[in-house]
C-alpha cells in the first residue's frame, strides 16, 4: 500500500487478539510489516500458560499490561470478546477498537444457551482425530487448514476451556461504557455472527459496521480486504471525518 492511508497501521501501536483454538501467529498475513504490532497468545493457546478460571475476564486481565496509550485493539471471535473486555478495563486511551467476526455474547439466543451444554461433552469425549477433522467445517480450505494447524497443538482441556470462556461471557453490560471509536466487521459467508455483531454496532454511539467477502476466518480468507478496511477506518477517525452512520458494504 503506497497511500498515506495505507501506512496508518505501520505507524500505530496495535494489539491483535486471536480467536479460540488459534495462536498469535495466525495474524501474520496482516501484521508481518507492522513494527509496533503485538500478537500475543491467549491463555491456554500457543506457548501461553492457562488462566484460572478460564474466562474472558481472566484472559483480558492477563493481556492488560500490553495496552499502551493510543493503541489500536483488534480482536477476532473469542479474541473480540477479550478486546471488548479490555476496552472497558483499559487504563489508557485507545485509538480504535476493531471487532472481527465477534459478538458480545452467545447467550442472547436459545441456541447459545442450549447448544453449548450439548456440544461440551462432544469436545470432551470425541476421538481426537474426529475433533480435528470437524474443526473449521464449512469454512474455506485455507481457513480449515489454519484452524487444524493450531487446534492440533492444543490439549483437549485447553480446547474445552476456550469454549467455556466464550459460552459463559456476556459483554452486553459493557456496551454502554465503550467510548473508543469502534469498527465491527463480519464475513458474508458466516451469517451466524451477523445478529450479535450488529447488536454491538447499534449499541455503541457512532460505531461502524462493515461486511467483507469471506467467512469466519476473515484474516485468512480476505487479509488484504480486512487490512484495507481497518486502515481506512483508522485514517478516517484520525482525520475527524468519521461518519455517524453505520457503514455496510
Amino acid at each position: 500500500m503506497q497511500s498515506d492511508e495505507g501506512r496508518v497501521l505501520r505507524r500505530a501501536k496495535s494489539l491483535w487478539i486471536h480467536g479460540a483454538g488459534l495462536s498469535g501467529q495466525t495474524w501474520q498475513p496482516l501484521t508481518a510489516d507492522l513494527p509496533q504490532s503485538v500478537t500475543p497468545d491467549l491463555p491456554g493457546h500457543g506457548t501461553a500458560h492457562a488462566a484460572l478460571p478460564p474466562t474472558v475476564e481472566s484472559f483480558a486481565e492477563r493481556l492488560r499490561p500490553l495496552l499502551k496509550d493510543d493503541m489500536v485493539l483488534v480482536g477476532h471471535s473469542l479474541g473480540g470478546m477479550v478486546a471488548l473486555e479490555l476496552a472497558v478495563r483499559s487504563p489508557v486511551r485507545l485509538r480504535g477498537l476493531i471487532l472481527v467476526e465477534a459478538v458480545s455474547t452467545v447467550r442472547d439466543r436459545w441456541i447459545g444457551r442450549v447448544g453449548p451444554p450439548v456440544a461440551r461433552p462432544v469436545l470432551k469425549y470425541l476421538p481426537r482425530f474426529l475433533l480435528e477433522r470437524m474443526a473449521g467445517a464449512g469454512q474455506s480450505r485455507p481457513a480449515i487448514k489454519e484452524t487444524r494447524r493450531w487446534l492440533s497443538r492444543m490439549k483437549r482441556d485447553q480446547i474445552v476451556a476456550a469454549f467455556d470462556a466464550a459460552r459463559f461471557y456476556d459483554g452486553r453490560r459493557h456496551l454502554a461504557k465503550v467510548t473508543t471509536p469502534t469498527l465491527v466487521i463480519v464475513g458474508t459467508e458466516n451469517t451466524a455472527t451477523h445478529r450479535g455483531a450488529r447488536l454491538i454496532a447499534n449499541s455503541l454511539k457512532g460505531a461502524e459496521f462493515e461486511t467483507l467477502d469471506g467467512g469466519h476466518m476473515l484474516h485468512i480468507d480476505n487479509p488484504d480486504g480486512l487490512r484495507r478496511t481497518i486502515e481506512t477506518f483508522l485514517a478516517r477517525t484520525r482525520s475527524g471525518t468519521r461518519s455517524n452512520e453505520k457503514h455496510k458494504k
